[in-house]
């Protein structure tokens, strides 16, 4: 790596282990000689936050991420970076290797950090021989961490690379905007580049008028960049075609760009806004004009409230939806949802609304989404979506019953279940046949059969499977005695888990309220060999808080122990 060239405020470096940006060149109040004040990327580096002696020579986004250096101890350390195709040469076309290098595998397949779904090859020393008269043909290139500082002679590059389409260039010492433009004019074929981890200076609107556009550029990873939305709005007009945009773990609070001017991002389907801080729906409701959005990812942010009123037209053409590990907390946030006349694709895991919901909430959910067909990566199939309307309306209609006397309660109650109606109409006479009241039918006209299997690992317990038929009217507490007399595990060590067949396969937890009997959970005579009941034993003091994990530790490792209980409903 270079060494000694002069410093210039904005240029990246890397010293030591760690990555800096000068912010500062020139004299030190009280002290002699010329000095260059430094910004750590990692904060806990630094000294101070670019002032000294009461004077302040810069700024920094973190109060102790400042240091200062003599000029000449940063002469010495200061190793300021490389082009694309030095980086490249001495990835792929370097001749002598050691030991290490020769025991390297072939070739590996990795994901970049924060980027999902595309691939980045990696090639081994045993095929780099074979790779330095086809580096022409290389059409991936992973350099991550080479410290790059500038692409070159971008006629050089699009000599060496006129093939590249893909280019991951995380953590290394990229410095401007510009590379961006740069990478267009040199590799007229890439068509994603990951920039990962590289803290860029904005060009100002002057240097982006005059930059060429890149028209084949259709995925853009920016990761990890400490950006915000109106910086990445201007360059929305430089990548007309851009399809896909990752922007996780920018710290982004605000989505609104009033001087952008016009209509942003124009083709963009997927834009990805993981681990940020957006805490507000109406930032949200900025992006509904993106006219082509379909896929909008959200997980990890500070979302309390989502707020779309019926008939609301924005995101008319959003498929998916993530947001997992946000703080909703309110059914109506999934009502909200609903109004969202595309969606398919679901994930909610992480929220306050499932974490405390019975069950995990699963069917509440599906119940109250009408056009989902996958939630938290769990497709949603025809059978299930149908147990779970039906048991979603037999809670409503049973809540509706208690409150029949106050007309008050009874509308309160209908209106925060805006699918009441439709699904009553959807299931007419069944409907009727689910609701709470006691029908009078015979005995035999109301029984289900259900298969147990006790996964319970203690010693001494009766493994194995039984096949029981029992009232629909049962209630949980007398399933789990007779779980106790079948399979010798007391009943207040018992967790009871529900799983409905192959289209679902995550067990519903159905133990925690002994009063509710089995056709609350849509264990229905038409298609009752489908239903499957698990009792598994686990310490009385786990029953509430480890009961998942139990039961999920104990599956894990015994998948035989509950694949034969589906058969019926793999068949059916």
């Amino acid at each position: 790596m270079p060494h000694g060239a002069a410093p210039r405020p904005g240029a990246r470096v890397h010293i030591g282990n760690c990555k800096a940006t000068v912010r500062y060149v020139g004299e030190v109040r009280g002290q002699t000689g010329p000095w260059v004040g430094l910004e750590w990327d990692d904060a806990a580096r630094g000294k101070n936050d670019g002032s000294t002696g009461g004077q302040a020579y810069f700024s920094c986004r973190s109060p102790s991420a400042g240091s200062f250096l003599r000029l000449d101890k940063y002469n010495s350390q200061a190793e300021l970076g490389c082009t694309v195709l030095e980086a490249l040469q001495r990835r792929y076309g370097d001749q002598d290797f050691n030991a290490d290098q020769a025991a390297e595998p072939a070739e590996q397949v990795s994901k970049a950090e924060g980027r999902k779904g595309v691939e980045w090859q990696f090639i081994g020393a045993d095929k780099v021989h074979a790779k330095i008269s086809q580096i022409q043909s290389l059409d991936k290139a992973t350099l991550i961490n080479c410290c790059i500082s500038s692409v070159g002679s971008k006629q050089e590059v699009r000599e060496s690379l006129p093939q590249l389409q893909e280019l991951d260039l995380s953590e290394n010492l990229l410095s401007s905007w510009l590379v961006l433009q740069q990478l267009g004019t040199a590799l007229p074929s890439l068509a994603c580049v990951n920039l990962t981890h590289n803290l860029m200076a904005m060009p100002t609107p002057e240097e982006l008028r005059g930059a060429p556009h890149n028209q084949s550029l259709r995925i853009l990873v920016l990761n990890k960049c400490c950006l915000s939305w109106s910086q990445v709005v201007l360059i929305q007009e430089s990548v007309p075609s851009l399809q896909e945009l990752h922007l996780c773990s920018n710290g982004i609070s605000q989505l609104s760009a009033s001087s952008s001017g016009g209509r942003q991002f124009s083709q963009l389907q997927l834009l990805d806004l993981e681990d940020n801080n957006i805490s507000d729906w109406a930032e949200v409701m900025h992006l509904s004009h993106l006219p082509c959005l379909q896929h909008l990812w959200l997980g990890g942010n500070q979302l309390q409230h989502i707020n779309l009123q019926p008939g609301s037209t924005a995101f008319q053409h959003l498929q998916t939806t993530l947001l997992r590990d946000n703080i909703l907390s309110s059914w109506g946030d999934v009502d909200s949802l609903n109004r969202l006349i595309s969606l398919t694709d679901l994930r909610l895991s992480g929220n306050p609304i499932l974490n405390d919901a019975r069950g995990g909430g699963r069917y509440e959910v599906v119940a109250r989404v009408q056009g989902l067909t996958m939630l938290n990566g769990s497709a949603v199939r025809h059978r299930e979506r149908r147990d779970c309307e039906l048991r979603y309306l037999r809670a409503v209609l049973g809540e509706l019953d208690e409150v029949k006397a106050d007309p008050q309660a009874a509308a309160a109650l209908k209106a925060s279940h805006p699918r009441l109606d439709a699904l009553q109409d959807q299931y007419g006479p069944m409907a009727g046949a689910i609701a709470p009241a006691s029908t009078g039918t015979a005995l035999s006209s109301s029984m289900v059969e259900v298969h147990l299997v006790c996964v319970a690992p203690s010693a001494g317990k009766k493994m194995g499977r039984q096949t029981k038929k029992v009232p629909g009217s049962l209630e949980v507490g007398k399933l789990k005695l007779l779980c106790q007399r079948l399979f010798k595990v007391p009943a207040a060590r018992q967790a009871l888990f529900l799983k409905a067949g192959g289209e679902n396969p995550m067990p519903d937890n159905i133990g925690e309220d002994d009063s509710k009997d089995l056709m609350f959970f849509s264990i229905e005579v038409d298609y009752a060999a489908s239903s499957t009941v698990s009792g598994a034993a686990i310490p009385a003091m786990c029953l509430e808080a480890g009961l998942a994990d139990t039961y999920d530790a104990q599956h894990q490792h015994k998948p035989s122990q509950v694949v034969d209980q589906n058969k019926a409903v793999n068949e059916s």
